[in-house]
């Protein structure tokens, strides 16, 4: 029977075994360095301190935590194998730096990374210089000769397109800059500088730039549906309410922290329910500076500090009762509000942080809602108060001048119910939206200055119930939406005049461009499917053109980033602006100029090349003449009087556009 095996392969054993190989790839092990040297009899804490904090990011592998010892005790550093590479990855963007105390701020590493620097050659060998691959300038469209006119983009989603355009208003028509189709799921949203252009998809979230629109980073989030940035597009944090119900607290996907350059995420949290009273976006709120995040929790506000994405001082601001808080936009300072509860009364605080020292406390009675609104200098915060007892109501607005020695508070009593506020931008001033009639409320302007905060005038009987700042502040729109079906009043709070009234029906949105100069309003397909579309105005109230598209969801101006010049050479430009604007007024009338002799040269063509066919069919008419005879049988009447015409006119309307022309021009 031996003969019948002689062609199969010998067994095991029967012939020389293969030399084992050595795993020599440890991507799922990072090395852990300054680590606590602890005795013996400390080493199952220490053991389980650094379990914690590493199980928080990924699941560690079975007995994938070696803490190296000997007889005196621990070595001041630990190896962590995790199960997958990706946590590994995330262990090393979010722990390294991470403080764990005062002596001991983790040193993490890839093993892999150890071991290069480990067998290092002793020979140098210069490495492999590989050829220069210049990359996309993010901020070309900054550089653009258009947006050094002070021409902005802004981008339109309207049935499966996505355009972004220059608004060239002096040109006659806004320049398309790009048009894609599908190029997002849902809706689009800008970055805060205008940096980044983000899509969102059902794998998760796309950002795009430069003067290709090229993708930059891609941020891998099945489900996603919101994204937020922080104020210097350092990070960005999606949600994906699919992961809420069954999320695992080891390894957190519903709400994602990413590093929005490299497109690494750096950190994950549970998306626990909404407390009462609390907004359901944005989850987290961020410092002025990127450099601390924060969200609310069960009697406590738990603040982040990054880069490490480490709890600050590895506990929370425990605060019993708190319901509400916001940054300062300017300073590291967290002011929240805690309702009245039995015999404590309601308070809003302001807190330093990271010392965590309170810089100012305001108590109140009979208190049923706050609201806060920071001035966007960080110079003052309004506090917003609602008393209630059983037979009166009352509202006041309390002031805290917050750049002031000891913070004093100013006490602005309103008679009315009070339906919207909004401070100037980087201005001292700010409206209120008051009255019993909902429907005809009173408007006031306040200013504050150094002594108090003045009353500068109330305009009576106005249907409006939102207000819009031009970003350069003096100018605001009182706009009447929902209710008020779209009525806009362009006023100037300079001369506390009317500039002008138009009405946009259904209006859902209103949004300035970044320069001031102009506004648009929107219908969007979102709230309603009827005449959907959006207007274009100038802040004085002159309307520029009236769009009208179907399934029109959204317009973005394209934010502009801070200016680069100092206040005081900004009040210095605006206190010498005729001296300046006469070379731009020149520049204006040149531009003007060369506008309308482009369409003057272009009717001429146009009008040449029809003069030009005319007498090339006249000709190729007469050339013909023997052959309609022929065809009429000998007959050579060409005379007009022997037919009749029958004009018939079909009208399709596709897209209706209204452009209304300046007669100055």
């Amino acid at each position: 029977m031996g003969d019948d095996y002689d062609d199969y392969p010998p067994l095991k054993g029967d012939e020389e075994e293969a030399p084992l190989s050595l795993q020599t790839s440890f991507p799922t092990v990072i090395v852990v360095d300054n680590i606590p040297v602890v005795p013996l009899e400390k080493f199952e804490k220490l053991h389980t301190v650094v379990r914690k904090i590493f199980s928080q990011i990924g699941t560690i592998a079975e007995d994938g935590l070696e803490i190296p010892h000997n007889d005196q005790g621990t070595k001041g550093y630990a190896f962590v194998e995790f199960t997958t590479h990706e946590s590994a990855e995330n262990a090393v963007q979010q722990t390294n730096g991470y403080k764990l105390d005062k002596q001991h701020i983790f040193k993490v590493t890839r093993l892999e990374d150890y071991l290069k620097l480990k067998h290092v050659q002793e020979e140098y060998k210069p490495p492999e210089v590989k050829p220069y691959e210049p990359k996309e300038d993010l901020y070309s469209w900054l550089l653009d000769e258009r947006s050094l006119k002070c021409i902005d983009q802004y981008v339109i989603r309207q049935g499966d397109l996505t355009d972004i355009y220059w608004n060239d208003v002096k040109g006659g028509k806004p320049q398309l800059e790009t048009s894609r189709p599908k190029w997002t799921e849902t809706y689009v949203m800008w970055s805060p500088l205008g940096t980044y252009l983000s899509t969102f998809h059902k794998q998760g979230v796309v950002l795009w730039g430069g003067a290709s629109w090229s993708r930059l980073a891609r941020f891998n989030h099945p489900g996603v549906k919101l994204a937020d940035f922080s104020p210097n597009e350092g990070y960005l944090i999606s949600v994906s309410p699919q992961f809420q119900e069954d999320d695992d607290p080891k390894n957190p996907k519903c709400i994602a922290i990413w590093d929005a350059k490299t497109g690494a995420r750096v950190r994950g949290f549970l998306g626990d329910p909404p407390k009462e009273g609390q907004a359901l976006w944005p989850i987290f709120h961020w410092s002025f500076d990127d450099k601390y995040f924060a969200r609310l929790n069960e009697d406590a506000i738990s603040i982040y500090e990054t880069p490490s994405m480490g709890l600050l001082d590895k506990t929370s601001l425990k605060i019993p009762g708190v319901k509400d808080f916001s940054w300062s936009p300017t300073q590291h300072l967290l002011a929240y509000f805690v309702p009245e509860n039995g015999n404590s009364p309601a308070k809003v605080v302001v807190v330093e942080i990271p010392s965590r020292k309170e810089v100012r406390q305001k108590n109140w009675v009979n208190v049923s809602s706050v609201k806060m609104h920071w001035q966007s200098d960080g110079k003052y915060l309004a506090v917003k108060v609602d008393r209630k007892t059983k037979k009166t109501q009352s509202v006041s607005f309390e002031l805290f001048r917050i750049r002031e020695r000891d913070i004093p508070i100013e006490l602005i009593e309103i008679k009315d119910p009070v339906i919207a506020f909004a401070w100037e931008p980087k201005g001292d001033r700010f409206a209120i939206i008051h009255g019993e009639n909902a429907l005809k409320p009173d408007i006031s302007f306040y200013e504050v200055d150094s002594n108090k905060v003045r009353l500068l005038k109330t305009i009576e009987k106005k249907q409006s119930n939102s207000l819009f700042w031009s970003p350069k502040g003096q100018f605001i729109v009182l706009a009447g939406l929902k209710n008020f079906n779209g009525q806009l009043e362009f006023f100037d709070v300079d001369t506390m005049e009317t500039l002008g009234n138009e009405e946009h029906a259904m209006c859902t949105g209103v949004e300035w461009d970044p320069t001031g100069r102009y506004v648009v309003t929107t219908v969007s397909h979102w709230r309603t499917q009827m005449e959907t579309g959006y207007h274009m105005y100038t802040f004085s109230g002159r309307a520029i053109t009236k769009v009208m598209r179907d399934r029109f969801f959204q317009l973005l101006w394209r934010p502009r980033p801070p200016t680069l010049l100092s206040k005081e050479k900004e009040a210095e430009i605006k206190k010498n602006l005729k001296n300046y604007s006469r070379a731009y007024d020149d520049e204006d009338e040149a531009e003007i100029r060369k506008i309308e002799e482009e369409k003057r040269r272009q009717r001429e063509a146009t009008k040449g090349e029809f003069y030009a066919l005319l007498r090339d069919r006249e000709a190729e008419y007469r050339s013909r003449h023997a052959e309609r005879a022929k065809l009429r049988g000998g007959r050579e009447s060409d005379d007009e009087n022997d037919f009749y015409e029958i004009e018939e006119v079909v009208d399709d309307i596709i897209e209706e556009t209204s452009e209304v022309v300046d007669d100055e021009e």
